[in-house]
């Protein structure tokens, strides 16, 4: 595919939108040139469907050479960004960063690339992490042909001890490798051939994080919670051994 620079990239924006095959009112013109060099560079071989529209985020389905990946575009001007800075700011790896809307998001997808990547070089079930630009962030995908596996809030486990184990264990690797977090619950662990994938790492903090205890204790407290209502002998001692785990 030969790379086009920008100005030649806007006169043919229109097809490469009909060839998404998504409405003109999902991506700005600089994330569509953004989607364009991905796959300009080979990083993306193909880009197929949404298949989850939030408010602040698209999550597509694509190929690489390796299968399916699933690509995570933030829309820069929908979301909450001065919410985004004041997580972004009490971060010593990212405290310097500048108000600024655009500036905020394309580092908050820094952040987490970098937090999924540090969590699956410790072994954490999570999708693996292949690469970033600006506001798009490329994962493997974790489902079957584009269709994406349920989050846990919308389904039920068949052997809810054990997936409650299985994310204990990961809870455990994440703190053995400084990271929390921050975000844990039903709502973002995926439940694919009977064994939970962790998601959405965008709000994960280190150790030195001002606010990592509260972080810790509400993750705890989400899973605990959730699968105490499925009838699951719970680690009361869990949010202790998880303190120790991370020198707190």
């Amino acid at each position: 595919m030969k790379f086009l620079d920008f100005e030649e990239f806007r006169e043919k924006k229109e097809k490469f939108r009909e060839d998404l095959k998504v409405e003109a009112k999902v991506f700005d013109e600089k994330t569509l040139y953004v989607l364009y060099k991905l796959l300009a560079k080979g990083k993306i071989k193909k880009i197929k469907f949404p298949v989850k529209e939030g408010k602040e985020s698209v999550v597509l389905a694509g190929l690489d050479k390796e299968g399916w990946i699933a690509i995570k575009v933030y829309r820069i001007y929908h979301c909450d960004f001065k919410h985004m800075w004041k997580y972004l700011i009490a971060d010593p790896r990212f405290f310097s960063v500048k108000k600024n809307r655009r500036q905020v998001i394309l580092t908050w997808v820094k952040r987490e690339f970098k937090n999924m990547k540090i969590a699956f070089k410790a072994g954490v079930r999570c999708p693996e992490p292949k690469t970033f630009m600006e506001n798009v962030l490329v994962m493997k995908f974790i489902g079957d042909d584009g269709l994406p596996a349920p989050r846990l809030v919308d389904t039920v486990p068949q052997n809810p001890q054990k997936v409650y184990e299985k994310i204990v264990e990961d809870m455990k690797k994440m703190a053995e490798s400084n990271l929390i977090h921050g975000d844990l619950s039903e709502y973002n662990i995926l439940l694919w051939k009977s064994l939970p994938f962790i998601i959405d790492f965008s709000q994960g903090v280190r150790r030195n994080h001002p606010l990592a205890i509260e972080f810790l204790r509400k993750d705890v407290e989400n899973i605990n919670k959730y699968f105490k209502k499925l009838g699951v002998k719970i680690n009361e001692n869990l949010f202790e051994e998880l303190k120790q785990r991370l020198r707190l």
